[in-house]
């Protein structure tokens, strides 16, 4: 894991009001917490901060300057952002750690290769996009390469395939699925009409031909809802 310094001021103003002033005026309001120590409320500008992150990401161990004297190994520990303007940074939490003692952080997944399955039709679907890991912070790494250039149609990789080093302990379930690929929603829509007019077929004498008198267009309507909730469930 990398490290980087970063320089934050200390501030004194709390409460709502105070952190929407200082947003308007490109300062990013923030605290650092942990290891027993009081927790100390923090600003940083936001744009040196968007320019950090866009170099380093998230996942890196900061060397935070706080005034002259004051200096702290800290990790990020969250970054609010606006629900709308994304780029638009609302708060982060900064945690104190010890290069000697391990902590517990999310790695971010990245996915590599082209799926056959996907240029058979199929859908690429990445439900979980980060993994959370326990080991020292000089092992955490940057992020975790997924190979998916291997995956057909109904395959999947799970967090109990990632292979790191054994320092390292993986926190999410192992059965949990990263990435697969699925078969597209709309073949299978397509496929359960045709199956369904093969049963009608086979229908003889008169119940048969009490179905032909029904009007044909609700029991559709009705067959294709039933199919939308098979398929929910």
């Amino acid at each position: 894991m990398q490290q980087a310094k970063l320089e934050v001021q200390q501030r004194d103003t709390f409460g709502k009001q105070h952190a929407r002033a200082l947003r308007r005026e490109g300062i990013v309001p923030a605290v650092l917490y942990g290891r027993a120590q009081d927790t100390l409320t923090i600003q940083l500008n936001a744009r040196t901060f968007r320019q950090f992150l866009r170099t380093y990401g998230e996942n890196v161990i900061i060397n935070m300057d706080i005034g002259e004297e004051n200096t702290e190994t800290v990790i990020i520990k969250e970054i609010q952002r606006h629900p709308v303007q994304k780029h638009t940074l609302v708060h982060a939490d900064f945690i104190r750690i010890s290069l000697d003692e391990p902590v517990t952080s999310g790695v971010p997944i990245i996915l590599e290769g082209s799926p056959p399955g996907v240029q058979e039709g199929g859908v690429l679907e990445f439900p979980l996009r980060q993994i959370t890991v326990h080991c020292l912070p000089m092992q955490i790494p940057t992020d975790i390469s997924v190979d998916v250039g291997e995956l057909d149609i109904g395959d999947a990789i799970h967090v109990s395939d990632l292979s790191l080093d054994e320092e390292i302990e993986i926190i999410d379930d192992p059965q949990r699925i990263i990435a697969t690929v699925s078969q597209p929603r709309v073949q299978l829509e397509e496929e359960t009409p045709e199956a369904e007019e093969g049963e009608e077929g086979e229908v003889e004498g008169e119940e048969g031909e009490e179905a032909a008198e029904q009007p044909s267009e609700p029991e559709v309507i009705s067959r294709r809802r039933s199919d939308d909730d098979e398929d929910d469930e």
